[in-house]
């Protein structure tokens, strides 16, 4: 029996694992002991990641279009195929007219590949990954990582659903709250000795998530005005508390804020006063503070503003306050900073730039917008229009059935490679499994269209510096106050995290958890709505409709409404993303319920 070390696939927590491989089959996992992050626990993604590599529905041999299906072909047929219809894009539409998108799962010598490629052999900047749709390429003035816990005396999380999306950080997280009574305390694989006294914990999201629960504090905002409380939060801080800067653009600031009434921004965020008080109060005290945030909070239309509320009190306070950015995807620090192209297109301007047939060819690693983005019905659309779609993946996804050509991509636990965590640290790993005798990496295929196109690719492996960060005085947010009619949150439930449809769908047990798509409402909504839980209703937007299961749910604001985004709810959002961030927009999504 052979144990062979990876890293976990799926979130930024990036967990060490060893795939139990016995008479040459792999057939089970365990969690190393010694990894500083899972301390010899994983979630149920890490345990049962192994059947990612003998999923049934895995691409394991090239595949091009013929006629209206596609038939089986060989490397070099495939990859000549490939190679033609790129040649032929960037020769008859010049420079810019081709664009690639990846996952941020890719390795971060595939992310410095495919860098290469497309700036070598392609010459374009519109390059950019999944890691957009998630997270901010910039580096905070004090900067936290998960080490920071052990000392917090105050931990804040905002727009993270930790329990669901970063389970074992989440159980960190509880760990260094648990009450003195509980400690030290035995989990299910070893005792944690929770060093120091108890923190506080408090929480700031839309919705009543299990963390939620075990907070001293918890600001519930309705979805997408978080930016409002946390505009509010600031204001606290600067004119309550005395936090000044000697940054020339404080002075500014100091006057915006002042031209705001804790009403305007608090009324119809469903905060209370008190608890924002009681937030900032906390925070002018706690002598190591550390917050973390999450994707949530930047999936809606004031992300922006959100996103400057936060760093302003990150600056002001980084004599005290450390921050950790939650990473989503596995390698969304790594591939985030590496395939950030400052002078080219983002991921959701490159799909605008198709529609405007100004990209005519598109390559995906690893990524399917049709899941990832708003307005599904648009960016399907859009894609039709392609000359050229070349699809690498490890599993056959929804833009596939556009695709001229379709090329295995291998897992990375069949691959040599690193990872960057959440933590910014760069993690190694072999290959767990051996791959196919017929598969290729995502290096050789680059390479070989590289050549094929006489290109040559010049690699540069140095991690890009993050976005400078400064003072933001930004002005009045200006948002209407009313409570919409309805209002849609579209988000992850467990085990599925955002973006990882194809890895979640993979393993059979965890794609057997859910059976298709719903909506929660509050149960009095339900009953003025004339419905049940249970039954099917139509739900409909500015964007598209879908039928979708009733369920209650107690925990949500009335007149605002709950759906994973991963069984098609992403039809019902308009194709929107913030103007400087160039995230998606999530949250805040006008709806009709109608009966059916």
């Amino acid at each position: 029996m052979k144990h062979n070390f990876s890293i976990c696939p799926h979130c930024g927590c990036g967990c060490g694992l060893y795939l139990v491989e016995q008479d040459g089959m792999i057939n089970g996992v365990t969690a190393s002991q010694n990894h500083y992050i899972g301390q010899g626990q994983l979630c149920a993604r890490g345990w049962t990641s192994y059947q990612l590599l003998t999923a049934d529905k895995k691409v394991t041999e090239p595949m091009t279009r013929n006629g209206q299906g596609f038939s089986a072909a060989s490397w070099d047929k495939a990859l000549e195929t490939a190679a033609k219809k790129l040649k032929e894009v960037g020769g008859k539409y010049g420079q810019n007219s081709i664009g690639i998108i990846t996952s941020s799962r890719l390795t971060n010598r595939e992310a410095y590949t495919v860098k290469a490629f497309t700036q070598s052999v392609l010459e374009t900047q519109n390059y950019d990954s999944g890691a957009r749709l998630c997270a901010v390429p910039a580096k905070f003035p004090n900067q936290a990582d998960t080490q920071s816990l052990d000392q917090a005396d105050l931990i804040v999380v905002i727009g993270a659903n930790l329990l669901e999306d970063n389970p074992i950080l989440g159980q960190r997280v509880l760990s260094r709250c648990k009450p003195e009574e509980d400690r030290p305390y035995v989990s299910p694989d070893l005792t944690h000795l929770i060093p120091g006294p108890s923190a506080k914990l408090a929480v700031l999201d839309s919705q009543r998530n299990l963390l939620s629960k075990h907070a001293g504090l918890f600001l519930w905002s309705r979805p997408g005005r978080e930016g409002h409380v946390l505009t509010a939060l600031l204001k606290q801080l600067v004119e309550k508390y005395n936090i000044q800067s000697a940054d020339p653009e404080f002075r500014k600031l100091k006057e915006n804020l002042s031209k705001l009434s804790p009403g305007q921004l608090l009324d119809g965020s469903g905060v209370n006063h008190t608890d924002l008080e009681a937030l900032a109060k906390d925070l002018s005290l706690a002598k190591s503070p550390v917050l973390l945030f999450g994707k949530n909070l930047l999936h809606q239309s004031e992300a922006f503003e959100a996103w400057t509320a936060l760093l302003d009190i990150a600056l002001l306070m980084q004599d005290r306050l450390s921050v950790l950015p939650v990473m989503n995807g596995a390698n969304d620090y790594g591939a985030g900073r590496i395939l950030n192209s400052p002078d080219g297109l983002s991921y959701m301007e490159i799909i605008e730039a198709i529609g405007k047939k100004r990209i005519k060819g598109l390559i995906l690693i690893g990524e399917d917008p049709l899941k990832t983005l708003p307005g599904r019905d648009l960016v399907e659309k859009t894609l039709g229009q392609l000359e050229a779609l070349i699809v690498i993946d490890s599993y056959p996804n929804d833009c596939s059935e556009k695709a001229g050509v379709i090329l295995p991509w291998r897992l990375s636990l069949e691959n040599d490679g690193s990872f960057y965590n959440l933590d910014g640290k760069e993690q190694a790993f072999k290959s767990a499994s051996q791959p196919g005798k017929d598969s290729r990496s995502l290096e050789g295929i680059l390479e070989y269209l590289a050549k094929a196109m006489e290109g040559k690719l010049s690699i540069n492996m140095k991690m890009p510096e993050p976005e400078a960060v400064k003072l933001d005085p930004f002005k009045v947010i200006e948002i209407e106050s009313e409570v919409l009619p309805f209002n849609l949150e579209l988000g992850s439930v467990y085990p599925h995290l955002f973006g990882d449809e194809g890895q979640t769908m993979g393993s059979y047990h965890l794609a057997r958890e859910f059976t298709g798509g719903y909506i929660e409402l509050h149960p009095e909504d339900i009953a003025d709505l004339g419905l049940r839980s249970g039954w099917k209703a139509k739900v409909v937007s500015d964007a598209g409709s879908m039928v979708a299961i009733i369920k209650a749910n107690p925990n949500i604001y009335k007149k605002t409404a709950f759906m994973p985004m991963h069984f098609g709810g992403n039809i019902l959002a308009p194709f929107q993303y913030d103007a400087k961030l160039k995230t998606p927009v999530f949250k805040g999504i006008p709806i009709k319920i109608e009966k059916i």
